[in-house]
């Protein structure tokens, strides 16, 4: 009984330690990018620094096709996935997805920025991603695009895509 005790308490403290552990970030690799068939989660959520405002989150992300090669054509999404390499495996951390792109103009004649800043919680050791759609004809401009995983301040991992008015 001694030794099963032992074992108990050791495993807890083991436990309560990777609990209370500060999470680390090394790295970020990406697995997968491309266009995306998207299910949505039902949420709108103000995102002030993005473009539009608003983001809905994705409830699943499946992989259409891999390619840089996006057709500026509304209801295209795409974006890529990746995984956070760090410690405690299956920790929650802050990163800031930045997505940078040509300038918008909205209907009203108003040109948004060309930098998206969302910040959004991701799981250390999961396959995440992030995805971009384009709701509105204004949105679909074509250029170099870019998805960027930034973690304090500093650059991760990047995805650059070309959006094209031709079929890829």
């Amino acid at each position: 009984m001694r030794i099963i005790f032992t074992i108990a308490s050791l495993t807890f403290m083991a436990t309560a330690a990777s609990v209370l552990a500060t999470p680390t970030v090394q790295a970020v690799d990406i697995v997968e990018y491309g266009t995306y068939r998207i299910q949505l989660a039902g949420e709108h959520l103000q995102v002030p620094s993005a473009a539009a405002g608003v983001v809905e989150p994705a409830s699943r992300a499946r992989l259409i096709a891999t390619t840089n090669q996006v057709p500026a054509v509304v209801g295209t999404t795409f974006g890529c996935h990746f995984v956070i390499k760090g410690e405690p495996i299956g920790t929650p951390v802050m990163l800031d997805i930045v997505v940078e792109h040509p300038a918008f103009r909205k209907p009203g004649g108003e040109t948004t920025g060309t930098t998206d800043k969302v910040p959004w919680q991701y799981v250390i050791g999961r396959k995440v991603g992030y995805t971009y759609t384009f709701d509105n004809a204004w949105e679909a401009v074509p250029g170099v695009w870019a998805i960027q995983v930034w973690h304090e301040g500093k650059r991760l991992a990047e995805q650059k895509f070309i959006v094209t008015t031709t079929a890829p």
